[in-house]
This record gives structure tokens, C-alpha cells and sequence, in this order.
């Protein structure tokens, strides 16, 4: 067996435990009984206790720095030597005895969250809220940085991400939406949403809705599935077994369809992972900014466009019949379009959706530097909805506790939703021009022709190049934010004849 060959089934073997670990993880949002939390963290804990261990055995960085001298190596073994060095690097900073530690808090911290967010009650969740900052800032000690403590986070889900980089990128989409934002405010006039409002919305039809949707679009539930959860997400172990969650409300119909794309989307960059490379780092999806860009573009710029709320309304007529007498696919453009305000971060419009993830990240700048205390951090929340959206949550729940990342130790993670919505952009705009019938084709129904064109630029590329280069190669261009700017601004002008 060569080196290279040996390396890989080691990686294997962590893969598998990983994967064992993603199950567990799924199963503990999902179906676990309460009483199962303890014995659930012991068993999570151990999972990553041996994922980590076997990681940092000495013999993976020998083999390392044996292929490493080695200059003539194709592609995929290039990317796959560079991804398991960064990761035993990574694994090899962190003590196994805190890698244990933070995953039993996980599992503590998220029933505390979960009890935290039913109750309206922040004080629940805030002693193991204050661990988990704890904890991110020692697994940032222990990486190291140059810059900030809070890079050595960000670098965590984008390679190369930091405060620096990420500081105009937000002032730069203030400069450019702010403006609308406020213009569409200020004018006062929306759609009649009376339609929705003073309708009540069964959750079965909403289940048979995001069923039909996520289907079209090409989700393989044959190798998938769709489920309940408080927070919505995306997960399971591997390429033929991905699971996805909602969240349904009886008086909101768009929160749990455009929650269904949104984590379809994520669901088909999964079930596209290139298999001949199973278990190998370089065949894992690209970065949370690249999967971000799969779900933000079916959740909003496929979902919310008028093509598709065109092919979209006999679906709504059919499970919602009384609701939907007498309403026209223009009428549905305009609602799931709306400009306004609002406190939940999941359901808000694409205009102000980066002011909600920009809230997020300075919090967790201050967080992370110490200039902010857990017992302020509520109030603080408040202060910064009410200073860049000017509202101010009514509770707790719909306040600070609205997110799962933070019980779960995910701290740097929200910045990549907005390099989600970037690269959507970006990426859609190029296919578009390989593409001269999408409009008509998404007006049809007839989602395939998008759905290969993201599988041969950006699915079956897995992660062999860095993410910034993956986008460069689908689309030619470094990334940027014009492309949103200028699909964002054609949007709101289209809907409420107003430009920047």
C-alpha cells in the first residue's frame, strides 16, 4: 500500500465515524426523545473525541510530509493532501480533551437553547451561551491568527476570511441597498397582503406544497428526506442519504416553502457531491459560502421570481383552493417580494436579509474581543435591530434567541450567508448567458437545465479548488458583489419603480 493509498483509508475511517456522528446529530433535532439529551451527549462526545483522535495520529503527518515531497500530483490529489494537512493542522492545535468538552456542551447547550427559545426565557440558555464564547475563543487561541481573534473563526467556515476582507464588503452593501431599502419604506406602499393575512394556512397543504416544489426542482427523495424541526436545516451523512428539515405556521405560508428551497437547495449540492471521490476530503462540498450560494439562490432568486411564481400557482391553487381564488401569479410576485423591516432573519426579503447577518457579525466581533458581557448581549440585540432596521423585538424568542448557531458553537458562521447571497448572484448571472431559455424554461417548470448547469460548475467540482477560485472558474470573474447589487436594485425597481 502506497502512502497516498493509506492516507486515504485512514480518512475513511474518520469519514465513517463522522458520518455515524451526523446521523446522531440529526436524529437529536428531530425524533430523540428528551430524556435521551444525557446519555445523546455522552454518546456525540465520544464521537468527536475518536474523529479527533484519530485525526491527529502522528502517522498521518508522516505521511503527509512524504507525499508533500513529492512535486508531480494530479489535481485531486493536490487538493486532497491540501485539505487533510489543513485539517491535521486544525486537529492537532486542539487538545483532544477540549475537543470532548466542547461536544458535550453542544448537546447541553442546545436543549438549553431549545427550552430557552419556548420559554421566552433568556437567562435558560445564557450560562451556556457564556461557555460556548468561552470555548471560541479558546479554539482560536489554540489556531492562532495574525489579525483578529475573531479571524482565526471566520477562517473556520471560509477559507481566508477575515474582519478586514469582510468589513467593506458590508459597508459597501450598505452604501448600495440602504438606499432602496429606505426609499421603499418611505414611499409606504405594498402589495394587499389581506389575501394572506386573513387566511389560515394548513400545515398538511403547506407539507404536500414544499413536497411537490422540492421534487420539481430535483431533491431525490430516493436518496433523501424532508422533516420537522424548530430550526430548519440540512444534514445527514452522505450523498444518498440527505435530510432536510421545515418549520410550518398557520398563518405564514412563505416561511415554509421558501424554507423547503432553501434547504433543497443545500440538499442537491449534496446529493451532487462527485462520487468516484466518497470519503475523500477534495470530493466534500466547497465551503459554507458556496453552499450558502445553492440554497439563497433556489430559496429567492429562483423561488421569488416572477417566472416562477408563474409556474407555481396552480400548485398553490391546488393545495390551497379557497385561499387562492382569485389571486394571480403577479399578486403572489408582489407578496413573497415584500420590502419590509421584520425581526426573523429567515424569513426576512432579500433587501434586508444582509442587515440581519450584519447585526450577527458585529455582535460576535464584540463577543469575541471581550467589549460586549452575555448579560448585555439581549439588550444589545435590541439596540442594533432597532439602530439598522428600526424595529425592536417584543420578546426574547424573536429577539436574541431566534438563531440554533450559537448553542451549537458556531461563531463566525453567519457571515458566509451573505457570501451566499454574493455568490448566488454572481453564479446565476453566468448562467443565464449559457443558458438563452431560462426564463422560459423556469416559467415551465423545467428546472433541470439549471440544476446540471450548477452540477458541472459547481457540484461535481466538490472542493477541489478554494472556494474563491471555484467561483472564478464557473463564472470568469473573481468574486464580487456587483452581480446581487445589480440583480437586487433591477428587482426593487421592477417592483416599486424606485432605483439607488
Amino acid at each position: 500500500m502506497s502512502a497516498y493509498e493509506e492516507l486515504l483509508t485512514r480518512l475513511k475511517d474518520i469519514d465513517l465515524i463522522r458520518q455515524i456522528g451526523s446521523l446522531l446529530s440529526w436524529d437529536q433535532e428531530v425524533l430523540m426523545p428528551p430524556k435521551a439529551a444525557p446519555l445523546r451527549a455522552e454518546q456525540l462526545a465520544w464521537i468527536s473525541k475518536t474523529a479527533h483522535e484519530r485525526l491527529t495520529d502522528a502517522r498521518i503527518g508522516e505521511i503527509l510530509d512524504e507525499i508533500e515531497s513529492n512535486d508531480d500530483m494530479d489535481e485531486i490529489t493536490s487538493a486532497n493532501i491540501r485539505l487533510a494537512r489543513e485539517a491535521f493542522d486544525r486537529a492537532t492545535k486542539l487538545p483532544t480533551e477540549f475537543v470532548e468538552e466542547m461536544a458535550k456542551h453542544r448537546s447541553r447547550a442546545l436543549i438549553s437553547w431549545t427550552e430557552a427559545r419556548e420559554k421566552d426565557d433568556f437567562s435558560i440558555f445564557r450560562d451556556d451561551l457564556e461557555i460556548a464564547i468561552g470555548h471560541a475563543r479558546m479554539k482560536a487561541d489554540f489556531f492562532g491568527y495574525d489579525g483578529l481573534r475573531y479571524d482565526a473563526l471566520l477562517d473556520l467556515y471560509e477559507s481566508g476570511l477575515t474582519v478586514e476582507r469582510l468589513d467593506p464588503l458590508f459597508s459597501g452593501l450598505r452604501e448600495n441597498v440602504a438606499p432602496l431599502i429606505k426609499e421603499v419604506v418611505e414611499r409606504g406602499e405594498g402589495p394587499d397582503l389581506s389575501w394572506v393575512t386573513e387566511s389560515t394556512w394548513s400545515q398538511k397543504a403547506q407539507e404536500e406544497l414544499s413536497q411537490s416544489v422540492s421534487e420539481a426542482i430535483g431533491f431525490d427523495f430516493e436518496a433523501g428526506r424532508r422533516d420537522l424541526s424548530t430550526h430548519p436545516f440540512c444534514g445527514g451523512p452522505n450523498p444518498d442519504d440527505v435530510r432536510w428539515t421545515t418549520r410550518y405556521s398557520e398563518e405564514d405560508p412563505f416561511g415554509s416553502l421558501f424554507g423547503s428551497m432553501h434547504e433543497t437547495g443545500h440538499g442537491t449540492y449534496e446529493q451532487g457531491r462527485p462520487r468516484d471521490l466518497d470519503f475523500q476530503p477534495a470530493g466534500k462540498a466547497n465551503g459554507l459560502g458556496i453552499h450558502e450560494s445553492q440554497s439563497r439562490l433556489w430559496e429567492n432568486q429562483i423561488g421569488r421570481s416572477r417566472e416562477f411564481c408563474e409556474w407555481s400557482i396552480p400548485l398553490w391553487r391546488k393545495f390551497f383552493p379557497e385561499n387562492m381564488d382569485g389571486v394571480s401569479a403577479e399578486q403572489l410576485w408582489q407578496a413573497v417580494n415584500l420590502v419590509k423591516p421584520g425581526l426573523i432573519r429567515v424569513d426576512a426579503d432579500e433587501a434586508t436579509y444582509n442587515l440581519h447577518i450584519m447585526i450577527r457579525y458585529e455582535i460576535e466581533k464584540q463577543l469575541i474581543a471581550g467589549e460586549i458581557d452575555v448579560d448585555d448581549l439581549p439588550d444589545a440585540w435590541d439596540e442594533m435591530y432597532n439602530e439598522y432596521l428600526g424595529i425592536r423585538a417584543p420578546n426574547r424568542t424573536l429577539g436574541v434567541l431566534q438563531d440554533i448557531h450559537w448553542s451549537m458553537g458556531a461563531i463566525g458562521y453567519f457571515p458566509t450567508y451573505t457570501l451566499g447571497n454574493l455568490y448566488a448572484a454572481q453564479l446565476l448571472e453566468s448562467a443565464r448567458n449559457d443558458l438563452p431559455e431560462h426564463d422560459t424554461q423556469i416559467r415551465e417548470g423545467d428546472f433541470f437545465p439549471l440544476l446540471k448547469w450548477m452540477r458541472d460548475n459547481v457540484h461535481s467540482r466538490g472542493s477541489v479548488l478554494e472556494p474563491a477560485e471555484l467561483i472564478k472558474e464557473a463564472t470568469g470573474q473573481d468574486p464580487s458583489p456587483d452581480a446581487f447589487i445589480r440583480y437586487l436594485g433591477s428587482k426593487v425597481e421592477r417592483l416599486y419603480g424606485v432605483s439607488a
